[in-house]
């Protein structure tokens, strides 16, 4: 993983083929907008919502596009829901699996998705993570994926929900 800072400030890091913005400062694509807009809305004055704050009838829309993990005391993350689009995607549904379960046959996946969620639980902010599905043979599909740190006291990241959209790479891009 290789940790940096851009010309501009942005604190950055690569994992294989994707590439994590930590606190992004703009995110325009739909999908990952409006489930920002509301992490905001209901993180308030504090440093980030707990899961008690979040509805999902209030993200009815953009279910398909969301995952939720809880971070165990062991390490693990768990599956507590995995959107219908994801799981298209995936062609499996992870929800109620750990990590580790649900991506058991994709062990470069498995690493991609564990130490993106570590990240977002260290920094304790917004993570924008982008590159194409190559891991799982789709090299022709780009996934970006927000994930926003939940924590029921404040301080330690307990659970991350995550919205992620796909779209067509562009070739040689």
């Amino acid at each position: 993983m290789a940790d940096g800072t851009d010309a501009i400030g942005l604190s950055m890091m690569s994992i294989a083929d994707m590439l994590l913005v930590i606190d992004p400062p703009r995110i325009t694509p739909p999908v990952l907008r409006p489930v920002l807009d509301y992490w905001k809305l209901k993180r308030g004055t504090r440093g980030m919502p707990a899961r008690r704050d979040i509805d999902p009838s209030e993200l009815k829309p953009y279910l398909p596009h969301l995952c939720l993990f809880e971070a165990l005391p062991s390490g693990e993350f768990l599956l507590r829901l995995m959107g219908s689009e994801i799981t298209d995607r995936y062609g499996r549904n992870g929800t109620g699996k750990t990590l580790r379960d649900a991506a058991a046959e994709h062990a470069l996946t498995l690493d991609i998705v564990t130490r993106t969620l570590l990240a977002v639980s260290t920094h304790r902010r917004p993570v924008l993570a982008s590159g194409t599905l190559a891991s799982i043979g789709q090299e022709h599909i780009l996934s970006e994926a927000l994930l926003l740190p939940l924590s029921d006291d404040g301080a330690t990241v307990n659970m991350i929900l995550s919205a992620t959209r796909y779209s067509r790479a562009t070739p040689g891009a």
